[in-house]
């Protein structure tokens, strides 16, 4: 478990299943093996998210015209061109910013990103921060505001608010970098006219950028500061790589609920990537929507015809009530006791070999060991 920063540690939960907050649904629909970080290395943060979720590749990124065409609206709005209130754009001075006559072919997302950043020529002034996750009532009041008026949320304090999007057990890893901060959790800050609109929670790990959460004032929601955001984060990530992080090149928007309305927006940042839930595999999202149209639970890589489909659903109906494997995790019981033989285990404050412990000698608790090692696999397993 020893690297050169120390080791993860992590508590299992097991599998269990709950009404899906995203869907909204009235079921447990919801199936998942649940971990909780106590700390993380950046390195095994990012083998376990690459066990899952999306991607995207920002050195292959090609804004779409919608795309090209906010960024375009949010600088104009910068300028003082575009008035919100009005629903026809007013362009006072059409030559003032280059970005408005740029076609696909010209279009530089970096350079159209930060074009607007930093003028004081300009009616409203833009700056964009990126500090190590911390918290600040600015912060807070903001969240607070975001969550009551979009997500209708009354049970907020500012306690749940480190937990979520504050306290991170990844640890910093600083990198030679000079515009990067290092490896770890950050929250990066919109400020308009020197007030805070905007913050977007980030990890950067080895090879990805990771969007965890974006919360924004209400009052700008005519500048769709989501997908703004989204756009200055593969720029972000398309800027660490050049800098000299060259396995950084990839950027994570985590779940993609297919029929979950909410998130069809992650689909419109091409080329984007979902992994196969069976072989952990990537494959493009026009080649995954095709098969998820279709079917509710698929392998990209080994897709079922209609009639195994069909088979495959009424046998898991019908065991809904025995422990399956979860799509993507081993079968536990068909873990060996010689396969969990190397594990560490966190107890008494010291970390011991599980075969050290009695407590683990019982059946049932080694099965616990079994059921982790199906869900992370043997190399994390091992690590962490």
């Amino acid at each position: 478990m020893s690297t050169s920063i120390g080791y993860s540690l992590v508590k299992s939960h097991g599998s269990y299943a709950s009404e899906c907050g995203y869907c909204k649904s009235s079921e447990d629909t919801s199936h998942k093996f649940g971990l909780s970080a106590i700390m993380l290395t950046c390195q095994d943060y990012q083998d376990l998210i690459d066990r899952g979720w999306r991607r995207l590749d920002a050195t292959k990124f090609h804004a779409s015209k919608s795309q090209r065409q906010l960024i375009n609206k949010f600088n104009r709005f910068l300028e003082g061109t575009y008035v919100p209130s009005n629903e026809n754009d007013t362009d006072s001075n059409k030559d003032k910013l280059k970005s408005r006559k740029r076609t696909e072919n010209t279009f530089d997302l970096v350079e159209a990103i930060h074009e607007a950043e930093g003028r004081v020529d300009l009616k409203h002034k833009f700056k964009v921060t990126t500090e190590l996750s911390s918290f600040t009532q600015e912060k807070y009041q903001l969240y607070y505001k975001y969550q009551t008026i979009i997500h209708n949320d009354t049970e907020l304090s500012e306690e749940s608010f480190r937990r979520f999007l504050v306290n991170s057990p990844l640890k910093h890893e600083p990198q030679v970098i000079p515009i990067a901060s290092g490896y770890g959790s950050f929250h990066q800050c919109y400020y308009l006219d020197d007030k805070l609109i905007a913050v977007a929670v980030l990890d950067v790990l080895p090879k990805c950028t990771s969007s965890v959460y974006f919360f924004y004032d209400p009052d700008y929601g005519y500048l769709q500061l989501g997908k703004y955001s989204a756009l200055r984060e593969i720029t972000m990530t398309l800027e660490l790589h050049t800098a000299g992080l060259k396995d950084l090149h990839w950027y994570y928007m985590g779940y993609y609920i297919h029929n979950c309305q909410k998130m069809s927006y992650k689909g419109q940042y091409k080329p984007s990537d979902l992994l196969d839930p069976e072989t952990y595999e990537w494959y493009s999202i026009e080649h995954c929507t095709r098969l998820l149209n279709q079917y509710k639970y698929v392998s990209f890589a080994n897709p079922l015809s209609d009639a195994q489909y069909a088979n495959h659903e009424t046998s898991r109906q019908c065991a809904e009530n025995i422990d399956l494997p979860l799509p993507g995790m081993l079968d536990p019981n068909k873990v060996t006791d010689n396969d969990i033989k190397d594990m560490m285990v966190y107890i008494d404050g010291a970390v011991k070999h599980f075969n050290n412990v009695s407590y683990f000698n019982h059946f049932g608790k080694k099965y616990l060991l079994k059921e982790y090692y199906a869900a992370v696999g043997l190399e994390l397993a091992k690590k962490m």
